[in-house]
């Protein structure tokens, strides 16, 4: 992936308006699963993003109170992408 295509990313969630997640209560590093009981609300990457990177399809994401995006694979729950 590209700075170009992360910086476009990027731009394209912080459009969204997503209410970033307050806390988290475990490691964000590309590779750690995401507690199945944790409350965090995941959503749906959107569709300008697959066509940036197809596939990136079915991944969702949320965002961090310091502005981190993750991007997580909601078959695994894992961490697969984190911009800041």
């Amino acid at each position: 992936m590209t700075v170009e295509q992360k910086t476009e990313i990027t731009n394209v969630i912080r459009e969204t308006k997503v209410e970033p997640v307050a806390r988290v209560d475990f490691d964000i590093s590309v590779g750690v699963d995401v507690p199945r009981n944790h409350k965090i609300r995941l959503h749906r990457l959107p569709a300008r993003i697959v066509k940036i990177i197809p596939a990136y399809e079915t991944y969702e994401y949320f965002m961090l109170a310091d502005g981190r995006i993750v991007i997580v694979d909601p078959d695994t729950l894992k961490i697969v992408l984190i911009l800041t």
